[in-house]
């Protein structure tokens, strides 16, 4: 016989399941959205923390506009000693820190004086890129001789090589993935990396003492550029009395270049009738670059900024900008 009570006991049984399942849709539910609230605080905030940020890291490029404009008329020559030289570890600022420093692009190899179109300067440049690769390289720079051939194929105009140790097209587009050269001056130092013979390595060991700058045929700041940069000016430095001026110089800079000439109070450079380093010299510099970050809460913002300070007295202008976050 048909017990009468089967069907509302199963019936209880699925409105039960029911509910359940109903129940647990909303408890879901409830999680995502308080999840979903959650994120969306910690997005806005992050936002917000990031905005504070960048407008800090843009205040400081301002203040270094006006610290290296007051700079040029406190004295004629650019040194390590000077204002603009005196980096900033730690600032606190609201709910954060900053932290920045001012480099002298001046002090380092310009790689883009290898696309000069006078070969005696070319040559010159070599030299000079070939012992800054000995003094820095490491083992690397000794399987790169002939880099600065390679360097001047991708900063120059044409599309031939100079030498066998140059490097064009028909070299990079066997490459996987396959590129062309630049054929025009680099617009950062990162561009090493594309260039035939370099490392990461090697890379890493350069990018200090090297820059990329528009104007070709810079000279090199005596009073700011590091040993390496200095040793690479010829190949008659005497080495001894070059360690005793780099460490004397912060207070007893080059007043002139030719203090670090041969006889010169401060000589370390004698004679070089192939690399003449009395053409290569000065103790005045015109493009500087801001390296700045700012943390506020868990964010991070980073700041590059190049400037090109009128030798007329002038404000200094930007000439790139860059930035990074996290």
């Amino acid at each position: 016989m048909r017990n009468p009570n089967s069907r509302p006991a199963r019936a209880r049984g699925v409105a039960l399941i029911t509910a359940m399942f109903v129940v647990a849709l909303a408890t879901i539910a409830a999680v995502a959205m308080f999840e979903s609230s959650n994120i969306a605080v910690r997005r806005a905030g992050n936002l917000a923390e990031s905005e504070a940020a960048l407008w800090y890291a843009n205040g400081v490029e301002s203040w270094t506009k006006g610290i290296l404009k007051q700079d040029l008329k406190n004295n004629d020559i650019d040194t390590l000693g000077d204002i603009w030289a005196r980096p900033v570890d730690f600032l606190p600022i609201d709910n954060g820190t900053l932290r920045g420093r001012v480099e002298d692009l001046e002090g380092r190899f310009n790689l883009n004086n290898f696309a000069t179109n006078d070969p005696a300067m070319l040559r010159i440049y070599q030299l000079q890129f070939q012992l800054l690769l000995d003094a820095v390289g490491g083992p690397d720079a000794a399987k790169v001789s002939g880099l600065g051939s390679a360097i001047r194929d991708w900063v120059d105009a044409d599309n031939e090589r100079l030498d066998l140790n140059g490097a064009e097209d028909n070299e990079y587009q066997g490459l996987d993935p396959p590129y062309r050269a630049a054929n025009r001056p680099m617009q950062s130092v990162s561009e090493l990396l594309q260039v035939r013979g370099v490392t990461k390595e090697l890379y890493a060991a350069l990018k200090p003492v090297v820059t990329a700058l528009p104007t070709i045929g810079t000279r090199i700041n005596v009073n700011t550029a590091p040993a390496a940069v200095l040793f690479a000016l010829s190949r008659t430095v005497d080495k001894g009395n070059l360690s005793k001026f780099v460490e004397a110089r912060v207070k007893a800079p080059a007043k002139t270049a030719e203090e670090v000439l041969n006889g010169g109070p401060n000589s370390f450079l004698g004679p070089d009738k192939d690399m003449k380093p009395e053409t290569q010299i000065s103790v005045v510099s015109r493009y500087f670059e801001l390296q700045a970050e700012v943390f506020i809460g868990s964010g991070r913002v980073a700041l590059y900024s190049v400037y090109i300070r009128p030798s007329g007295g002038g404000d200094p202008v930007v000439i790139a900008h860059s930035t990074d976050a996290d």
